[in-house]
């Protein structure tokens, strides 16, 4: 039987499908004894996949861009999100855009994703980040949810596993990033081990491609996935049931990357560093498929 590691780099549902897929023998089926790597860092799972401690794995979108920025080859072999679910929650004397004015906003590092949307939706409603509100970098969601649930912060934008509980602790969500079109989780590898590793590779995505489709037809098994890696998720049954219910209709079903999606992340990402106005959606892209073809049948 032959081992895998693949990373992730967050304790998010969009990153669980490995689970899922070990949980339904999907692994096992195609003779393989995977081991997922919780990293709980963005920026060092992307570091995992580059100096392949774990090869393939699952970064933010823009974490990706910004390690090929850097001259790494990181490279995306199947979409998984297509666009970004997070939730602007505040306290219950914020009930609209206007009322954050003045306020202070938790907001997660600007390079990655949470932080990269919040920017956007500042954009998109025409707030300045230094003149209408007061912006307080905790760093990772964690950190702004807690800075929110005990009055330290007014408003925070988060994932939906920490925004559905924070609901349910009597807090208001009062906007989402569901309409920005960014794409936000990418499974990757590096050309380098997809080259050196190709029929693997397209193994894995595979499972991942029969993961999303167990995640959507069979909510048991993917509910039991998700509480088994968030207790405080399996402790609210109701609140487990939203976030399995956003996932489940987000995931895509054949791990396409939409080019429309890498082209909006790109330009949040160009607004932080030009050089990502030369990449296009194209270049990030690898079909494992396709490229094991070309290596079996090369052009004549």
């Amino acid at each position: 039987m032959a081992n895998i590691k693949i990373g992730i780099g967050t304790s998010s549902i969009g990153r669980f499908l490995p689970y899922v897929g070990e949980s339904a023998g999907l692994f096992k089926k195609q003779n393989l004894a995977v081991e997922i790597v919780n990293q709980l860092d963005e920026e060092k799972v992307v570091d995992d996949i580059v100096n392949q401690v774990t090869p393939i794995g699952t970064p933010n979108a823009p974490s990706l861009i910004f390690s090929q920025l850097s001259g790494n080859d990181l490279v995306i072999i199947g979409g998984l999100l297509n666009r970004p679910a997070f939730y602007l929650v505040a306290n219950l004397n914020i009930d609209s855009m206007a009322s954050l004015r003045g306020k202070k906003i938790g907001i997660n590092q600007p390079r990655r994703m949470a932080g990269m949307m919040m920017l956007a939706l500042l954009n998109r409603w025409r707030l300045d980040r230094q003149k209408d509100l007061e912006l307080v970098d905790l760093g990772l969601n964690d950190r702004s949810y807690e800075a929110l649930c005990t009055g330290d912060l007014d408003a925070a934008l988060l994932p939906p596993e920490k925004a559905f509980l924070a609901e349910s602790a009597g807090l208001r969500i009062i906007a989402d990033t569901l309409d920005l079109d960014c794409h936000w989780v990418p499974l990757a590898t590096t050309r380098r081990y997809l080259d050196e590793n190709s029929e693997l590779v397209k193994t894995v995505a595979a499972i991942y491609r029969e993961s999303v489709q167990v995640f959507k037809s069979d909510g048991e098994v993917a509910r039991a996935a998700i509480g088994s890696q968030l207790p405080a998720l399996r402790a609210k049954p109701e609140v487990l049931d939203k976030c399995y219910r956003v996932f489940a209709q987000l995931f895509e079903p054949n791990l396409i990357a939409a080019p429309r999606s890498l082209a909006a992340i790109l330009a949040e990402v160009a607004l932080q560093d030009g050089r990502a106005g030369r990449l296009t959606p194209e270049s990030l892209i690898v079909d494992p498929w396709s490229e094991l073809r070309r290596q079996f049948d090369p052009p004549r």
